[in-house]
């Protein structure tokens, strides 16, 4: 079993909201500690300043947060921290929130949308974190719709 005293989960996929965070609420009732942190990370293209807001973004990542706290508070009665970034790429922005809040694990979600012979980690992201992670990664494939 995982034991982790501090849990960073990486919300992207809405789908994957529930399942992630309650992965994570499992793991860190089961270890000794019980601070999970749930981040979005926006990414602002490099036409854009920075600072831009994209609204529907910003509303959607706010929506998957307080979705993932509702789910660990009324489902297992545990706090959990939001934090909504922007940033230029995901895969470094989760790597330094990783390692600003001490985490011992990493959960990514990935939704089955390869055939096979495809790599797994062909997704950016999956893979920067993944090859540059300086503690544990989780990956939590969903299964295929309909399968």
């Amino acid at each position: 079993m995982i034991e982790a005293s501090r849990i960073l989960v990486a919300l992207k996929d809405p789908d994957q909201v529930e399942e992630l965070t309650a992965l994570a609420c499992m793991l860190a009732q089961a270890g000794k500690g019980k601070e999970i942190h749930a981040l979005h990370v926006i990414q602002i293209p490099r036409s854009l300043p920075l600072e831009t807001e994209l609204t529907a973004e910003i509303d959607a990542g706010e929506a998957m947060l307080a979705r993932a706290q509702t789910v660990a508070e009324e489902r297992f009665n545990l706090e959990i921290r939001t934090e909504l970034l922007q940033a230029r790429e995901a895969a470094p922005a989760i790597l330094e929130e990783a390692k600003e809040k001490g985490v011992a694990l990493i959960i990514l979600g990935y939704n089955r949308r390869w055939r096979f012979g495809d790599r797994l980690l062909n997704a950016t992201t999956l893979e920067y974190v993944v090859r540059h992670a300086s503690c544990q990664v989780l990956l939590s494939v969903s299964p295929t719709k309909g399968a």
